[in-house]
């Protein structure tokens, strides 16, 4: 069976980028399995949108562990923001440790320089005729 083609480019966020360097290998190679089939390709179709203050926001669940993250549907672009273990009530648990982020105003600083990156890389190529 041949690899789906992606449809969106994957970026991460600064947080997201150091959290999937310090996952363990096994766990590494199982969300690299992940990104080529589901969010690069139809992340609506495979993630589920979240509520309050993570509103614009999706996950999908692999190996006990989450990964959350936005849609620029226009741009075909997910910007991943955290990745981690789904460990429901404890205090390391993904949702609380984002939600710390987002209330900070840190998560908005890190999804800026991801996106003025993209909008720079845009002005720099010539436009297609």
């Amino acid at each position: 069976m041949s690899e789906p083609i992606p449809a969106f480019e994957i970026k991460f966020t600064g947080d997201a980028g150091e959290e999937v360097r310090s996952l363990d290998g096994s766990i590494k190679k199982q969300l690299k399995q992940v990104f080529k089939k589901k969010p690069s390709v139809d992340p609506n179709g495979y993630g589920t949108p979240l509520r309050s203050a993570l509103v614009n926001y999706s996950k999908h669940e692999f190996a006990g562990h989450c990964m959350i993250y936005r849609i620029y549907e226009g741009r075909k672009l997910v910007v991943v923001c955290a990745v981690g273990p789904r460990k429901q009530g404890d205090a390391q648990d993904i949702y609380k440790q984002l939600g710390k982020v987002v209330e900070s105003g840190r998560l908005a600083q890190q999804m800026r320089v991801v996106l003025e990156g993209i909008f720079k890389l845009e002005e720099i190529k010539p436009k297609k005729k």
